[in-house]
């Protein structure tokens, strides 16, 4: 049976325990879901975006989904809301903001 490693929440600390799990398992399927629309950003360069110092805000984004699957092979999947874990059923629910669909995910295969 093939692990399967579900983290809500990306950016600093949902992407450092996805890298980590990758580490840990090279064969586990993992999957970030991250309400927001980007998978990383640069936290600490925030309070110059807004300052003005930094004009760009690319800039601060440090990588996109599709990086992060070439080079861990995690699936993290941006503007998805987690909104129920049913801990027993191994069951992640949520939805998907760009499409209107709902998630459903198993933690076990």
């Amino acid at each position: 049976m093939e692990l399967r490693i579900v983290i809500i929440g990306g950016v600093a600390g949902g992407m450092s325990a996805a890298t980590r799990a990758r580490r840990m398992n090279e064969h586990a399927s993992i999957i970030v879901l991250e309400k927001s629309g980007y998978v990383s950003f640069a936290n600490c360069g925030l309070p110059y975006f807004i300052g003005g110092q930094i004009q760009n805000e690319e800039s601060l984004f440090l990588t996109t989904p599709e990086r992060v699957a070439k080079r861990y092979r995690i699936d993290a999947r941006v503007h998805h809301e987690v909104t129920r874990i049913d801990r027993q059923a191994h069951l992640v629910e949520g939805t998907n903001h760009k499409t209107g669909e709902k998630l459903v995910l198993h933690t076990t295969s």
